[in-house]
């Protein structure tokens, strides 16, 4: 199940990808937080030039081990010690589900500071999974934690707090994920 959701997120990812770079595939991906470089090989093979930025060197060390050495940095996105990546997009997977508003607002401004495009992913509390969750949660059962519900609204003003716009968002397994990818410029 796994392989298959990578496979239909990286899908969904390109398109998105491609489509900030006006119909052409950005030759500069900074990925941040990198991880261990869940979709590095794929940008690669589409020519990217890769940029991991993480905060933790054994999440580097694990990516130079599965993908050999690159561009990888150590530190935090919040203040990125980068300097601007010109036509470069920023990938931003897995991260902002952990943060708290203020902070995304944070992180979002930090990934400005990377380059003047984005794609964010947000889990804003739409998915039935979500509506589970409170369910148990209100029976007393076992239950992940909970996020709070964002509104499209709420997402266009966290942008905008970081001097982003908010050009689209994107559902990207609309019945089986709670992910949504959000499609940014700079404002």
């Amino acid at each position: 199940m796994r392989a298959w959701n990578n496979r239909w997120v990286w899908r969904v990812v390109a398109a998105e990808l491609q489509r900030l770079g006006g119909g052409s595939w950005p030759a500069r991906v900074v990925d941040a937080p990198a991880g261990t470089g869940r979709f590095t090989a794929e940008l690669a093979a589409r020519g990217s030039r890769v940029v991991h930025l993480d905060r933790s060197p054994a999440m580097l060390q694990r990516l130079r081990s599965r993908h050999g050495p690159g561009m990888e940095v150590v530190g935090d996105l919040r203040r990125p010690p980068l300097r601007r990546q010109e036509g470069a997009v920023v990938l931003c997977l897995r991260l902002m589900q952990h943060l708290g508003a203020g902070e995304r607002i944070e992180a979002l401004t930090g990934l400005r500071g990377l380059a003047g495009r984005a794609l964010v992913a947000y889990y804003p509390g739409w998915h039935y999974k979500d509506f589970l969750r409170r369910l148990r949660y209100r029976a007393g059962l076992p239950h992940r934690s909970l996020r709070p519900r964002l509104r499209v609204e709420d997402l266009r003003e966290e942008a905008a707090a970081a001097g982003w716009r908010l050009v689209r968002w994107r559902r990207v397994l609309p019945l089986l994920s709670e992910y949504v990818l959000l499609s940014l410029i700079e404002a």
